[in-house]
C-alpha cells in the first residue's frame, strides 16, 4: 500500500448485511483498505462482489432497512483551515443528518454508475450542477454558480457548454450525461471522489480527456480517488493501490506493481487470464469457472473455493474463511496456499 503515514481515509473491518425476505445477504464482509491523499485506489472484482455498496456505505447512502452495519469503522481524516487532521467515524453520522449532508458532494463527492437515473428529469443540467454549488458555497451568487457550471461542462467535454447547460436530462446522450455527472462530483473541489464505473457510457477520446482531466486534478489539489472498474487499462493508468474484492471478501490488497508484476490469489490470477493480450503470442482466453455466488448462501471456508483450481479440500472449505498474510511488504493475498 502507499508509504504515506497518513490516510485521507480508512475502511477497517466493514460488514454490511442486507435483510430481506430471501434471508440474510452479507454484501460486504470484512473489508479493510487504506485511500490516501493524491493518490488512487482501484476496487476490482465481478459484479456482486460488493464493490459499490463498499462506496455507498462512505457517503451514508446505503438504504436502512433493509441494509444494516454490522461493523466496522470508515475513518475520515479531516483537515481543518491550519491543515491538522481531525479523524471521524463517517458510520457514526446520521444518514440524513447535517453533518454528513455538509460532507457528502462536498469533501466526499461519487460519480454514480448509472448516468441515465441521477438527474432529476424536472430540472435542467445547469440546475441541478448549480444547485450543489450554491449549497456548499453559500458566499456563490447565482451568476456565479452558473459560469461556473459552464466551465465545468467544458471541461469534461460537453460541446456548446453555454447552450447546453440550459438542457434537460432526456436531451443528453448517455455519454453526455455520464460527463455531465463528472461535472457534477468536480463542481466542489472534493478531497475524495469515488468513481464508480466513470467511463462507461463514453467512447474511448472522451474517456482520454476525462481520465487526462483526473489526472491534472489530482496532480494539483490532491484529491484522492476510488476508482471501481472492469477496465484494468484504467486502473494500469490512474491507481497507485489495487484491492481485489469477491463475494464481500477482500481476496489480494496491495500496490499496482504488486498486483500487475505478481499476482498472488487464484481469483486475482483468473482475472488476469481473462483478458486479451495485444503484444506477444495470441493465446485461448481462459475466463473463470461459473458464476459469482450469492451473498444469501456464502459457502464455508473461502468463498472463492468452488471456482478455484487449486483449492485444497479440508482446509479452503474448513470452518474458518482464510486470513489476509503479507508476502511481501504492503501485498495481502487471503488464500492458504501463503500461510
Amino acid at each position: 500500500m502507499s508509504e504515506r503515514t497518513q490516510p485521507l481515509l480508512e475502511i477497517k473491518d466493514l460488514q454490511i448485511e442486507f435483510h430481506l425476505d430471501e434471508g440474510i445477504g452479507r454484501a460486504v464482509n470484512g473489508v479493510s483498505f487504506d485511500i490516501h491523499r493524491g493518490q488512487t485506489t482501484a476496487v476490482i472484482g465481478e459484479s456482486g462482489c460488493g464493490k459499490s455498496v463498499t462506496a455507498h456505505s462512505i457517503l451514508r447512502i446505503v438504504p436502512h432497512p433493509p441494509a444494516k452495519t454490522v461493523a466496522g469503522e470508515i475513518i475520515y481524516h479531516r483537515s481543518d483551515a491550519n491543515g491538522s487532521a481531525d479523524p471521524i467515524n463517517l458510520l457514526k453520522y446520521d444518514p440524513k443528518g447535517q453533518a454528513i449532508r455538509r460532507i457528502r458532494g462536498n469533501e466526499i463527492a461519487m460519480i454514480f454508475q448509472e448516468p441515465m437515473t441521477s438527474f432529476g428529469p424536472m430540472h435542467t443540467i445547469g440546475n441541478q450542477i448549480s444547485e450543489a454549488l450554491l449549497l456548499h458555497n453559500q458566499d456563490m451568487r447565482k451568476h456565479q454558480a452558473r459560469q461556473r457550471t459552464i466551465e465545468l461542462l467544458k471541461q469534461v467535454g460537453i460541446p456548446m457548454a453555454e447552450t447546453r447547460v440550459d438542457s434537460y436530462p432526456h436531451q443528453f446522450s448517455g455519454g453526455m450525461r455520464q460527463r455531465a455527472m463528472i461535472a457534477m462530483a468536480l463542481s466542489c473541489n472534493p478531497k475524495l471522489l469515488i468513481a464508480d464505473e466513470p467511463t462507461t457510457a463514453v467512447d474511448v477520446t472522451i474517456e482520454a480527456q476525462i481520465l487526462d482531466l483526473l489526472y491534472e486534478l489530482q496532480a494539483t489539489t490532491e484529491m484522492a480517488i476510488m476508482l471501481i472498474t472492469h477496465n484494468l487499462a484504467i486502473v494500469s493508468r490512474l491507481a497507485q493501490d489495487i484491492v481485489v474484492l469477491y463475494l464481500g471478501r477482500r481476496m489480494e490488497y496491495g500496490t499496482k506493481e504488486h498486483i500487475f508484476r505478481n499476482p498472488l490469489h487464484p481469483y486475482t490470477k483468473g482475472l488476469w487470464r481473462s483478458i486479451p493480450k495485444l503484444k506477444g503470442t495470441l493465446e485461448r482466453l481462459v475466463p473463470i469457472p461459473g458464476t459469482v455466488g450469492s451473498p444469501y448462501n456464502l459457502p464455508q471456508g473461502c468463498v472463492f473455493y468452488d471456482r478455484c483450481d487449486v483449492r485444497m479440500p479440508g482446509l479452503c472449505n474448513g470452518p474458518e474463511p482464510p486470513p489476509s498474510y503479507e508476502v511481501e511488504p504492503g501485498h495481502l493475498v487471503a488464500c492458504y496456499k501463503y500461510r
